[in-house]
């Protein structure tokens, strides 16, 4: 198998294995608040885990611009909400300062 398939089964298996053992154990009762919170947050916490590794080194090993493009991105996905928005104000954010000799 490939690096990559092997990214994509684990990600599944992270995402689903949480999802499936409560309705394997479940029992009369509907899950509590706080349970369902718990399992809504584990795929971002997933993706955040694979992505944050990568977005530090993404910019040719130059953590200093991939920290603007981290902090965009950010700022980004808590006004604006909207993951276009967020990946191009990002990227256009780490291009200004290429630009700017940063």
């Amino acid at each position: 198998m490939t690096q990559v398939t092997l990214i994509i089964a684990g990600m599944a298996l992270v995402t689903y294995v949480p999802r499936l053992v409560p309705l394997i154990t479940r029992s009369r009762r509907a899950p509590s608040r706080r349970q369902m919170r718990i399992l809504r947050l584990v795929p971002v916490t997933a993706i955040g885990a694979l992505l944050i590794p990568g977005s530090l080194t993404s910019v040719d090993g130059r953590i200093d611009l991939s920290l603007i493009g981290i902090a965009a991105a950010v700022i980004l996905a808590l006004t604006a909400r909207h993951p276009f928005l967020v990946v191009a104000g990002s990227v256009g954010a780490v291009a200004l300062s290429l630009a700017l000799g940063l």
